[in-house]
């Protein structure tokens, strides 16, 4: 499973201009050279980019972050999952993804994880579909028709029945 908490920590530091986006980028990379042997909070320490009471802050905040994440998810459908689960995308590519994710949120962006797959061209609007599938049922947004073979035109998936788009393809 897939441990966000490093990405929370590190964008909640980034949030709060303790350490600029590079610097988080540059720790990432050594917690990666290093196999994730070391939480991304101990190395920021480490580094010092961080104070014990700036990251004993930010621990706390990360608590309290991800219990609202956690609660917004469906695990048994989370997207990215199913992504990986059907041979889409890696867990690399979706660690970018939710990081990625988690710095628009911070921005006010609410952006989902499918979309920003998308952008990143980890894959492609017909397997974007086939995972939307893969978490049950579509229905049209305009006439409730379930879709079976939706349209892919310009940056959008359109209804078979009514033509009209349905979902959104674009990130922003």
């Amino acid at each position: 499973m897939l441990d966000t908490r490093g990405l929370v920590i590190g964008e909640l530091a980034v949030r709060d201009r303790l350490i600029s986006r590079d610097q988080l980028e540059d720790v990432v990379a050594f917690q990666a050279k290093s196999n994730f042997n070391q939480p991304l909070g101990s190395l920021m320490l480490e580094h010092k980019l961080l104070t014990k009471a700036q990251l004993e802050s930010l621990l706390k905040r990360q608590k309290e972050a991800l219990q609202e994440y956690e609660k917004a998810l469906s695990v048994s459908g989370l997207f990215g999952r199913i992504a990986i689960e059907v041979g889409l995308i890696t867990e690399k590519q979706l660690n970018e993804a939710i990081r990625r994710q988690l710095a628009l949120d911070f921005e006010g962006k609410h952006t989902k994880i499918g979309q920003i797959l998308l952008g990143m061209k980890a894959i492609r609007p017909s397997g974007f579909w086939e995972i939307i599938r893969a978490q049950g049922s579509f229905r049209c947004l305009e006439c409730g028709h379930v879709l079976n073979e939706p349209k892919f035109e310009k940056s959008a998936i359109h209804c078979e029945k009514c033509g009209k788009p349905t979902l959104s393809l674009d990130a922003g």
